[in-house]
């Protein structure tokens, strides 16, 4: 197992079923051109643990990841898409930085997959999750960061 994998098992274990409240969940659809619609979500959320800071690399790690998984490729893009890329390190590393005392992760294109992904952590515990285009993924985004099961079973 490489330095990748064997951290991210260890960010995602750690983190995987935090306890999460959702504090906004702001959606927007805006007409485009040529019949298409971009969309804009905005949700906010807090961390429920006893000491919420301690998860700021976690979640963001977490949620860059999931992002990247659900994300594909949207026009031009679609020529540096890889399919079976797997989300490194490096591209999580890339996109953190610390702004307006929050630290922060920013995504746009990632290997080809349309990320637009942008996470505010606040001291406190208070997250920020925004998405443009990307529908109303962020939710099932929350609840996989709460360990709860997405996919139900048909009988």
């Amino acid at each position: 197992m490489g330095i990748d994998e064997s951290l991210s098992q260890k960010l995602l274990e750690g983190t995987i079923g935090l306890g999460i409240e959702v504090l906004s969940n702001d959606y927007h659809e805006i007409p485009a051109i040529n019949n298409s619609v971009n969309t804009y979500q905005k949700i906010h959320f807090q961390i429920n643990e006893e000491e919420p800071d301690i998860w700021a690399i976690g979640v963001l790690y977490a949620l860059s990841l999931i992002s990247f998984s659900f994300a594909s490729p949207r026009g031009l893009s679609e020529r540096e898409f890889i399919p079976d890329e797997q989300w490194k390190l490096s591209y999580f590393v890339s996109g953190l930085e610390f702004k307006r005392g929050m630290i922060c992760f920013f995504s746009d294109y990632v290997s080809g997959r349309l990320m637009k992904t942008d996470i505010d952590f606040e001291r406190g515990g208070k997250v920020t999750l925004s998405t443009r285009n990307r529908g109303r993924g962020a939710e099932t985004w929350l609840s996989l960061l709460k360990g709860e099961q997405h996919i139900k079973r048909v009988k």
